[in-house]
């Protein structure tokens, strides 16, 4: 009888960290697949594969690392 019951136990055990396995598992794929990370906006992507937009880009960037600032209507008539 206490054979059948530490086997049982172990059954239980086992399962128990079955579950949570599965539980982990399926709460990081799910954050995973909901989790968007981009970049780079899709207006910047067509601005940058753009030579014109890409240079007048490039300048604005280069302003920004000389004055720590964005000149934001710049950028937005760029975009």
């Amino acid at each position: 009888m206490e054979n059948n019951k530490n086997t049982l136990d172990s059954i239980l055990s086992f399962l128990g960290i079955l579950s949570l396995l599965v539980i982990v598992h399926n709460v990081y794929k799910k954050l995973d697949t909901n989790t968007e990370t981009n970049v780079i906006s899709d207006n910047a992507l067509k601005a940058i594969k753009n030579p014109e937009t890409a240079d007048k880009l490039r300048k604005e960037v280069d302003n920004y690392h000389i004055t720590g600032k964005w000149n934001e209507s710049k950028l937005e008539s760029i975009l």
